[in-house]
């Protein structure tokens, strides 16, 4: 297949309340979506999000990779199943991933359309839903618990928790608090952002041993690996690398230097399907445990990230619960492409990654 035109445009997301982490606060964002027109006809879809705070990639800075930099290089390109115009493209310029995930999701959904199938089987899935946790973000004791409580209600068996912006002490009384409210019986995944120094972490942790974790995601500085290191090997709750592991590389080297127990892939970060799936193939081949995980983001980028965590079929732990915080209010299911339930994630047999154009 051979590129002929590479569009973009803004897609607003509106979300159903306010989302706070120790990094940000979101209500409302733009996503960028480009479309790729090849002379075949097919036409591929892909997103970025914006996330500065952690890949970052604004959206000016996205518009013009997309505009001034990759799609110059891309236009006239033959694109195939290897994909290895992606790794020519990636030499362009370092970092940036949140662009070339745009561009990487777009050439995928082209191929699965080309191949006449959903995404997720192109990529080798045979299942079509997903078991997702929820996530709680920041907020006062009370409105966490109230929180948590009504999503349990809902049909989540498990919950995300925010934190990083407390005191120890704060931080610890918040998980008590939300056990006992919950009276145990739901497992909790706790995400402090990078809030916490090592030895902070480690002193928190040793507060939560008889309470069901199922682990801490990025409890130090994505840059402090030591750090990492450090709390992984001094507590017994697993540790889970998020923003420390954006590319194969700093998978290798976390996995290598056993920093830690478990990495969070996800698509913004890696640049995308292609170098997701070598993170993914790494960290299988070292039997640690993955999950697939999002930025806030848009349809296009939820639905690529259900396909991508549904052809990996062996990913552990299912962190895409975006979805259910925007507000869909007049967006029908073929403009999300992705399909929610209590709890659970529905793509659709939809061709590619199921976004009309």
């Amino acid at each position: 297949m051979i590129i002929d035109k590479i569009e973009i445009q803004k897609i607003p997301i509106k979300l159903n309340a306010p989302f706070k982490t120790a990094l940000r606060e979101v209500q409302v964002l733009d996503v960028i979506r480009v479309a790729i027109t090849f002379t075949n006809g097919i036409i591929g879809i892909g997103e970025a999000a914006p996330t500065k705070v952690i890949t970052g990639d604004t959206e000016e800075r996205i518009i013009s990779d997309i505009t001034t930099r990759f799609a110059p290089f891309l236009m006239g390109q033959t694109v195939d199943t290897s994909c290895t115009l992606l790794d020519e493209m990636d030499q362009l310029v370092e970092g940036h991933s949140s662009a070339k995930a745009a561009i990487d999701i777009a050439l995928h959904d082209a191929l699965a359309k080309a191949a006449n199938l959903p995404l997720y089987r192109f990529l080798g899935g045979t299942s079509q839903s997903l078991e997702t946790d929820f996530t709680i973000s920041i907020g006062t004791p009370e409105k966490m618990c109230h929180d948590a409580q009504e999503k349990v209600h809902s049909g989540f068996k498990s919950l995300k928790i925010k934190l990083g912006l407390g005191t120890i002490d704060e931080e610890v009384a918040k998980i008590r608090r939300i056990n006992q409210h919950l009276q145990g019986q739901i497992p909790f995944r706790i995400d402090a952002n990078q809030g916490w120094t090592k030895e902070e972490a480690v002193q928190i942790l040793h507060e939560w041993q008889d309470i069901p974790i199922d682990f801490v995601e990025q409890p130090v500085n994505a840059a402090d690996f030591a750090g990492l290191k450090y709390v992984t090997e001094h507590t017994t709750v697993p540790i889970m690398a998020d923003e420390s592991v954006f590319s194969y590389q700093d998978a290798k080297r976390l996995i290598e230097e056993k920093c830690c127990d478990a990495i969070n892939i996800k698509l913004m970060k890696s640049g995308g399907i292609r170098e997701g799936r070598k993170i993914f193939a790494l960290a299988q081949a070292h039997h640690i445990p993955v999950m697939v995980g999002s930025m806030i983001e848009g349809y296009g980028g939820m639905a690529a990230a259900a396909h991508f965590a549904l052809g990996m079929a062996k990913v552990r732990y299912i962190d895409l619960d975006v979805p259910f915080m925007w507000d869909t209010t007049n967006i029908s299911a073929t403009q999300q492409g992705v399909i929610v339930k209590p709890g659970e994630l529905i793509v659709t047999d939809a061709l590619g990654i199921g976004i009309g154009e």
